[in-house]
């Protein structure tokens, strides 16, 4: 069972009705908040053994996009480590943007990278010199990041759970928020 199969957060295109895909990140697949108002994030590891199921649904997805685009289209990527295989996939996915970029949208990259971390930076470096997409460059102090919570209640439910802050972050940029209440932060 791959990861779109296990994960009942996955919306998908149906009725024709264009929707987002928001997935947690795995130890081997990165977070995805893709949105229909212009927000895609990539963040984490990307080096699954199935490449082609995991990134084939993310590049129809941003296909469909593509035809009916937010006038402004923000592409956050954080890579913790990536294969070349997801190499390949993220590079297609960005030329798919690029061929919208000034047409029906203005596409940005913002690519994030831990601080000192050479590599993940020359990556996106590369991206940057094959494209013809702005890149902004972002260094960033991860550890305080990466250890972040919240614990969080489910108004209707009464569930609660303790999910990471950009968990979160994702959870309000996709209109739910007030579906929740915040009980405790933690650093």
């Amino acid at each position: 069972m791959n990861i779109w199969q296990r994960s009942n957060i996955f919306k998908q295109l149906t009725n024709n009705i264009f929707m987002g895909i928001l997935l947690d990140k795995t130890t081997d697949c990165p977070y995805i908040n893709f949105t229909e108002d212009g927000f895609l994030e990539i963040e984490g590891r990307s080096i699954t053994e199935d490449p082609f199921s995991f990134w084939q649904p993310l590049l129809e997805w941003v296909e469909n996009y593509t035809h009916h685009a937010a006038p402004k289209t923000h592409v956050n990527i954080y890579l913790e480590y990536s294969n070349s295989s997801s190499n390949k996939y993220i590079n297609e996915l960005l030329r798919k943007l690029e061929d919208s970029h000034g047409k029906n949208t203005e596409v940005i990259v913002n690519w994030r990278f831990e601080e000192d971390d050479e590599s993940v930076l020359q990556l996106g470096k590369d991206f940057e010199s094959m494209l013809k997409l702005p890149f902004n460059f972002e260094e960033l102090e991860t550890e305080k990041e990466r250890t972040r919570r919240i614990k969080i209640k489910n108004k209707k439910s009464g569930n609660e759970a303790i999910i990471t802050a950009r968990y979160w972050d994702a959870i309000v940029r996709n209109g739910h928020g007030e579906d929740y209440q915040i009980l405790q932060e933690f650093s």
